[in-house]
């Protein structure tokens, strides 16, 4: 099935619809179109490294030809079509894949929505190196998450050498309990930026100070239901114990912010228990994997030449030991369903999930998985978005990598042009929702 220009429209997302790749206006289009082809790159290259051992070089070559296949699949909007493979995971995205094809007359890579076919790819990844005999729990992105984690390491020693002496303050006062949540809040928030499936696999240098960053970063969020939260942390319940769960996005950096507000709750009486929830596989390439979790915990703590980064990570390893720290990979996160349908879908995690004092989704897919993927109004609500998945309280740390967004004030477009008024991104396919400079913090209850 060639591609052809008929296929696609020159335009954007319609609003209230969800997002596919057909449209060319659309991140969902550049995606598939311009970022696909990059990605599969990277994972070529970081095999080709791997040539050095003759025994599996055929096996290698056979993979990335595997892989150019696939992206060629992606680039001609071929349709998709079954798993081949006997996982678990694998028989679950089959079910999916043949109520989609009983469904719909058309599914395609630009024609289906663009979470769904998005979601597809790692599934397809994985596939291909399922079926080689030494490469079947090789990770592709492993090199990439060890390369940001490096390219990081600056700033966090900076933060770690902070929350030994802020975390050693055991008895603080209402008000800087209140600061201190809202500067371990941001850092969390603002660690998302560093997306490397965004950054086609290509980690950034972080040499900023986190602390003066958070400050200066303010006026870039849209909406900012930082207070709200705080009231909600500050509710008596009967929950018992006392559990909040962070659905995770990006290793390295992303991880080590995560886990410094995983912390504070610990630290203060506001969790007993911090759960922390991974994909189940490699996923959107800088993902968190369990392997990923233990082996940033077990770096930090042994291999950092920063006694502050040691410390820290002798802390969280002894959270992790004593149960205080979870990690969780249930197969729904690598599945291609909004967590609108997860009651019907797995509603054991539903109910799971609904024992938590606080639900903290961090990152672009989570976001787009909660809000359905549609390309909504942007003064839609955060709790209409949801379309009533509301386990418990819920709240959203992402910055801006798509066009969908929701929960803005109607003076959103002022901030904007405030902002950045040297330049018209108003006008330009809604640059601002795609860069990551922009963000927000969202609350349903």
């Amino acid at each position: 099935m060639a591609c052809n220009n008929d296929q696609f429209l020159e335009q954007n997302t319609p609003k209230n619809e969800p997002l596919r790749g057909k449209y060319m206006k659309s991140f969902g289009y550049h995606s598939l179109m311009r970022r696909m082809p990059t990605v599969f790159s990277e994972i070529t290259g970081l095999l080709k490294a791997k040539q050095f051992n003759l025994a599996n070089k055929e096996e290698i070559n056979n993979v990335i030809d595997k892989l150019e296949l696939l992206l060629s699949e992606i680039l001609n909007n071929n349709p998709l079509r079954k798993i081949d493979s006997t996982s678990t995971l694998s028989l679950m995205w089959n079910q999916i894949l043949e109520k989609k094809f009983n469904s719909d007359s058309v599914v395609t890579w630009f024609e289906t929505e663009w979470l769904f076919t998005e979601n597809y790819l790692y599934i397809r990844l994985k596939e291909i190196f399922e079926k080689t005999k030494t490469l079947q729990n090789y990770d592709p992105f492993k090199q990439l998450k060890y390369n940001a984690f490096d390219e990081s390491e600056t700033t966090m020693i900076a933060i770690a050498e902070f929350l030994i002496i802020q975390f050693s303050k055991k008895e603080l006062d209402i008000t800087s309990l209140k600061a201190l949540f809202n500067q371990m809040l941001k850092i969390c928030l603002w660690g998302n930026r560093f997306d490397l499936s965004l950054n086609i696999g290509k980690s950034k240098n972080i040499t900023e100070d986190p602390l003066e960053a958070i400050v200066s970063l303010d006026k870039y969020i849209l909406a900012d239901h930082s207070d709200e939260i705080w009231n909600t942390l500050n509710v008596s319940t009967d929950k018992s114990p006392k559990i909040i769960d962070i659905i995770l996005d990006n290793s390295a950096y992303e991880l080590f912010t995560d886990m410094c507000l995983a912390d504070f709750f610990v630290t203060y009486g506001f969790a007993e228990v911090v759960v922390f929830h991974g994909k189940s596989i490699p996923w959107y390439v800088s993902d968190v994997t369990k392997p990923d979790f233990e082996h940033f915990l077990n770096r930090l703590e042994k291999q950092c030449t920063s006694s502050a980064l040691q410390k820290i990570g002798n802390r969280w390893n002894n959270y992790y030991t004593a149960g205080k720290f979870v990690i969780e990979c249930e197969e729904f996160w690598t599945l291609p369903h909004c967590y609108s349908a997860m009651a019907n879908e797995d509603s054991e995690l539903y109910k799971k999930l609904g024992t938590s004092q606080l639900l903290i989704f961090k990152g672009d897919l989570n976001y787009r998985k909660l809000i359905g993927d549609i390309n909504w109004e942007p003064s839609t609500t955060f709790k209409d978005a949801l379309c009533r998945f509301q386990p418990t309280a819920v709240v959203a740390l992402r910055t801006l990598k798509c066009d969908c967004v929701c929960g803005l004030n109607s003076d959103y477009e002022t901030k904007i042009d405030e902002n950045d008024k040297d330049n018209n991104y108003l006008s330009s396919t809604n640059y601002w929702q795609v860069n990551g400079k922009y963000a927000v913090v969202h609350l349903s209850k």
